[in-house]
C-alpha cells in the first residue's frame, strides 16, 4: 500500500530540473511539444522529454578569401571579420520562433560546426561580391564592398536563423604586387594632390591675409575718416552753440540797455519834474512874499496917511510903485520858470 507522500517522492523523482543561461536557449522536446527556455529553468520528464542547447552570444568569424578572382581576372586575396549570432530578439522582447529556426538546422551540433557552416556561407558570398568589382573599387571603397556582401548575405542567414551584426574588411593583399603598385600609384597621387592642395592653401591663405590687410586698412581709413567727421560736426555744434550763446547774450544786454536806459530817462524826467514842481512852489512862495510885502507897504501907507496926508503922499506913492514893479518881476519870473 503506497501512502501520499510516497506516491509525491514518486512523482518528483520522474523528472529533471534544467536551469538556461541568459545568453542560451533550451530547447526542451517530448510528450509535451517544444518549448525554448532562454534565461530561466524548466522540467524535464524522463524517457518521454529530451533537451538541448543553442548559445545565443556573439561568433567572430575570420573569413579569407584566397586566389579570389577580380571583374578583371587579377587575383587577390581579402580577409575580413564578421560578427554572427541567432536571431533571439532586439534585447527586449525575445523572438522564439527565430530560435525555433535556428534549432530546426543546427540543434544538437558542436559550436564549431555551426561556425563551420556559416563561415562557408559567408566565404562564397565574400568571393562572389569579389568577383563583380575590380581591385580599383575594392581598394577605394571598402565600405560599399561591405555593403554588398551584407545585401547578399542577410536572406541566407535570416532563413537560417542568423544574423548578421557587423562586418569589416580587414586587408586585401595580391601576390603579383598590382595592389603595392596601386598603392604607390595613389600614394604618389595623393602626394601630388597634398602638395597642390599646400600650395593652393598657402596662396589662398597669402590672398585671405592680404585681403584682410586691405579690410584692415580700409576700415582704418573709414574710422579715421568717421573720426574727422565727427570731430568737424562737434567742432561745427560748438561754434553754433557759442554763436547762439552770444545772440542770445547780446539780446539780453539790449534788453538790459533798454531797460536801463529807459529807467535812466524815466528818473531824469522825474526830476525834471520835481525841479519844476520845487521851482514852482519857489516861485509862489516869492509871489506870496511879494504880496505880503504889499499888504505891508499898503497898511504902511495907510498909517502914514493917517498920521501925515500931505507930506509924505508923494514918498507912499512911490514906495508903492517900487512895490508893484516887485510883484510884477516876480509873476513874470515864475511864469518863465513854469514854461520850461
Amino acid at each position: 500500500r503506497i501512502t501520499c507522500t510516497e506516491r509525491t517522492r514518486t512523482h518528483i523523482a520522474m523528472f529533471n530540473i534544467i536551469t538556461a543561461a541568459p545568453n542560451e536557449a533550451v530547447i526542451v522536446s517530448g510528450f509535451r511539444g517544444q518549448r525554448v527556455v532562454i534565461g530561466g529553468c524548466a522540467s524535464v520528464f524522463w524517457c518521454v522529454e529530451t533537451h538541448d542547447r543553442l548559445y545565443l552570444d556573439l561568433m567572430t568569424l575570420s573569413i579569407k578569401s584566397v586566389e579570389a578572382e577580380t571583374a578583371k581576372g587579377v587575383r587577390i586575396s581579402l580577409s575580413s571579420t564578421a560578427q554572427i549570432k541567432i536571431m533571439s530578439g532586439d534585447g527586449h522582447k525575445i523572438d522564439y520562433d527565430k530560435v525555433k529556426l535556428a534549432a530546426t538546422h543546427f540543434l544538437g551540433k558542436k559550436r564549431a560546426e555551426i561556425q563551420d557552416a556559416v563561415h562557408r556561407t559567408m566565404e562564397g558570398h565574400q568571393r562572389q561580391v569579389i568577383g563583380t568589382l575590380t581591385v580599383e573599387e575594392l581598394y577605394k571603397d571598402r565600405a560599399s564592398f561591405s555593403e554588398r556582401v551584407k545585401e547578399l548575405v542577410d536572406p541566407d542567414l535570416l532563413g537560417m536563423g542568423f544574423q548578421l551584426v557587423s562586418y569589416t574588411v580587414t586587408e586585401v593583399d595580391d601576390r603579383e604586387g598590382y595592389i603595392t603598385a596601386l598603392g604607390a600609384t595613389q600614394t604618389a597621387s595623393v602626394k601630388r594632390e597634398a602638395e597642390e592642395g599646400k600650395a593652393k592653401n598657402e596662396s589662398q591663405a597669402r590672398i585671405i591675409v592680404a585681403k584682410a590687410k586691405a579690410e584692415a586698412q580700409i576700415a582704418e581709413a573709414e574710422a579715421k575718416r568717421a573720426s574727422s567727421v565727427r570731430a568737424n560736426e562737434f567742432a561745427a555744434s560748438e561754434a553754433e552753440s557759442m554763436r547762439d550763446l552770444q545772440m542770445k547774450q547780446q539780446g539780453f544786454q539790449k534788453e538790459v540797455n533798454e531797460a536801463t536806459a529807459k529807467a535812466e530817462a524815466a528818473i531824469r524826467i522825474e526830476t525834471a519834474i520835481q525841479n519844476q514842481k520845487v521851482v514852482k512852489q519857489q516861485t509862489m512862495q516869492k509871489v506870496e512874499e511879494a504880496e505880503v510885502m504889499l499888504q505891508v507897504t499898503e497898511r504902511e501907507m495907510e498909517r502914514a496917511k493917517a498920521e501925515a496926508e500931505g507930506a509924505s503922499g508923494a514918498k507912499l506913492i512911490e514906495q508903492k510903485n517900487n512895490a508893484e514893479s516887485r510883484r510884477v518881476a516876480a509873476e513874470a519870473e515864475a511864469y518863465e520858470k513854469q514854461q520850461l
